[in-house]
């Protein structure tokens, strides 16, 4: 995987700009080079209408091993923001295996995907940081009150219908769209669930919010204004095929042996903890008393950096690996601010 991150004329203005950041914008794109630029002037639209502050917001394109200059035409339209990645898979492996890996690199506080195509406005993301101030993850629905859909196609309102249900009827999630391209998260669930999940084509969405229900974490549904955009990359029955056939594993996977890397430790101050703590580390509270500091995406280095940081805390942390069902055991997810969003329960 190739990463390139892309900076203004001022490195360390930019860095210092970099540890404020409060939102990572993950665009997943595959041989997307001609439709691009339609995408990104709506994107362009909604940071010139204030919708997106591009000081504080970082772009994360990723490049899901397109066949054409995907990477490189992205380049060129970002080239005017100050905070860019350009991460660039080595093979197509599927959009939710393009955005695990958007979400691995991001570094913002409020991590959010959205469609290359743009098809849900951008203009609407201050509604999902809205709905992340009391909640954990935000989704976009098509089918909540006040959403609205330009140019409907019956075929696949259809195909969405059943698909909703059968995801209802197989998992546990309770939500009307659970397929809807924009989502949004606090940093440090956007890291351990995406860590978690394994599916990387369609249905990933699925298995994330399953393990979202399942860590206890609370779900807002953000109706959105979605409009219909020429050149999908959905094949309605192959596809739908496969979707069904991912669903059923990921109904299976939340209960999975994936493990993620933690250290526990006696709780000191909470407010504390998360000021000194990276603001993208997942926070949680063990039935015993004891804080866990999960490390989703970190090597060897950053484990080890994070266990450091940990000792100021507590004189002996445990380093160990826990499965979703422990996780699943402890409180919901400590924020950044020190503050506990109420869990779905």
């Amino acid at each position: 995987m190739e990463n390139t991150k892309m900076t203004g004329s001022d490195n360390s203005e930019a860095e210092g700009r970099a540890m404020t950041l409060q939102l990572s914008l993950v665009i997943p794109a595959y041989n997307e080079a001609d439709r691009l630029a339609a995408g990104l002037d709506r994107l362009h639209d909604a940071v010139a209408k204030g919708a997106i502050d591009p000081i504080t917001t970082e772009f994360v394109l990723v490049d899901d091993g397109s066949a054409d200059d995907t990477a490189g035409r992205a380049k060129e339209l970002l080239a005017l923001y100050p905070h860019v990645q350009i991460v660039r898979l080595p093979e197509n492996l599927g959009k939710g295996a393009a955005v695990r890996a958007g979400v691995a690199a991001a570094t913002g506080r409020l991590i959010a995907f959205a469609d290359a195509d743009m098809a849900i406005d951008p203009g609407q993301t201050p509604e999902f940081v809205s709905a992340l101030a009391t909640h954990h993850v935000a989704i976009g629905s098509r089918a909540a009150t006040g959403a609205s859909v330009d140019r409907p196609s019956l075929r696949r309102s259809l195909m969405n219908r059943s698909f909703n249900r059968l995801v209802n009827l197989m998992t546990r999630v309770s939500l009307a769209d659970t397929q809807c391209g924009f989502k949004a998260f606090h940093a440090p669930a956007a890291k351990l669930l995406f860590h978690l999940s394994t599916t990387e084509r369609f249905a990933f969405d699925v298995e994330v919010l399953s393990l979202a229900r399942r860590l206890q974490l609370s779900i807002a549904e953000v109706p959105v204004h979605w409009l219909r955009v020429g050149g999908s990359r959905i094949r309605p029955w192959t596809d739908t095929v496969s979707m069904v056939r991912d669903v059923f594993r990921a109904g299976r996977r939340v209960g999975s042996a994936v493990t993620v890397p933690c250290w526990d430790f006696d709780l000191g101050d909470p407010d504390d903890l998360s000021r000194r703590l990276p603001p993208g580390l997942p926070l949680l509270r063990r039935p015993d008393g004891r804080m866990v500091a999960a490390c989703p995406f970190a090597d060897e280095a950053g484990i080890e950096e994070i266990g450091a940081a940990v000792t100021l805390f507590s004189a002996v942390p445990r380093r160990g690996a826990m499965t979703v069902a422990q996780l699943g055991r402890c409180t919901p997810l400590w924020l950044a601010s020190g503050a506990e969003i109420p869990s779905s329960s």
